[in-house]
């Protein structure tokens, strides 16, 4: 993954957003409420448990398990496979939720000159920027809530009552509260959101903690006279981490690459190239042992 990194993974996030917004209407997956079971593919997903005369507790319990049980417990391995190795690239590459934080960073870094209501201003705000960033994130908000909803009901119906607005009062008061709480969680916790309450991401974090040879932003040590004086890579963290810090201090990284990205831009004229890589195996072993205490060797 290099510095076009970027580029591709600007096409996978966009692409699974739109997945993530046309699946239930697409049938591809989603639960619905009005039928009592999932619909995956066109095809209803069901346990099957439907009482038959003469049907064995065993006969139960094996339609159960391979109707339920062995596929989560197929995509549960298959997720710790992919995290032991990998950390957190689900989050930084196809992720909605962090997609949508990136974008609402990039505006309000555009508008009011900060990321976040609670950094400080790199640049003066905009005319009616607090306006703008209003109706931005109480639309993005609304599309959420509708979009989670449409996980639920039959979503082609839904948009339709929201077209002629005339939706029932239990989905109304659905989409209300939600587009609140996204409102809420837009506004003034989107990141923390990520790192403290995700439950995937916290999961991901866990597991991939536990691999000392897993894949993580590597920092060439030797160098690091170079980046004394630099804080690139910290500002354009998406997750408020310090790329060149030990993996116990970034362990809610996402893999996104934009430090990786950011420090090839700056080290461009630079014969030696950038100082953060991608490393894994018996290198990453070897950078959590030795990198703390050579940052605290440069910087003194």
């Amino acid at each position: 993954m290099k510095t076009g990194s970027q580029d591709l993974r600007l096409v996978t996030r966009s692409a699974f957003f739109w997945l993530f917004v046309l699946a239930p209407v697409l049938d591809i997956f989603r639960l619905d409420l009005t039928r009592g079971h999932f619909i995956v593919l066109g095809f209803d997903w069901t346990l099957g448990l439907t009482p038959v005369a003469g049907q064995s507790p065993a006969s139960v319990f094996s339609q159960l398990f391979w109707s339920l049980g062995l596929p989560v417990l197929g995509t549960l391995i298959l997720l710790i496979v992919i995290v032991w190795r990998w950390g957190r690239i689900y989050c930084g590459w196809l992720c909605p939720h962090f997609s949508m934080l990136e974008w609402l960073d990039n505006k309000m870094q555009h508008w009011i000159g900060r990321r976040s209501v609670w950094e400080k201003n790199t640049a003066p705000a905009r005319y009616g920027a607090k306006l703008v960033l209003a109706l931005w994130i109480l639309a993005v908000s609304f599309l959420w809530a509708v979009s989670l909803l449409s996980y639920l009901l039959p979503p082609i119906p839904l948009w339709q009552q929201l077209w002629t607005f005339s939706v029932p009062l239990y989905p109304l008061i659905f989409l209300a509260v939600a587009t609140l709480l996204f409102v809420i969680e837009f506004t003034f916790a989107r990141h923390w959101f990520c790192r403290y309450g995700c439950a995937v991401g916290i999961f991901q974090s866990l597991i991939w903690s536990l691999n000392p040879r897993a894949m993580v932003v590597g920092f060439q040590k030797k160098r690091g006279k170079d980046c004394r004086d630099c804080n690139a890579c910290d500002q354009v963290c998406p997750m408020r981490l310090a790329p060149r810090a030990s993996k116990q201090r970034k362990i809610t990284c996402t893999q996104c690459a934009q430090c990786i990205s950011t420090c090839a831009d700056v080290q461009k004229d630079n014969p030696a190239g950038p100082l953060l890589y991608w490393t894994s195996g018996d290198d990453a072993a070897s950078q959590e042992r030795q990198l703390p205490k050579i940052i605290a060797r440069e910087r003194d």
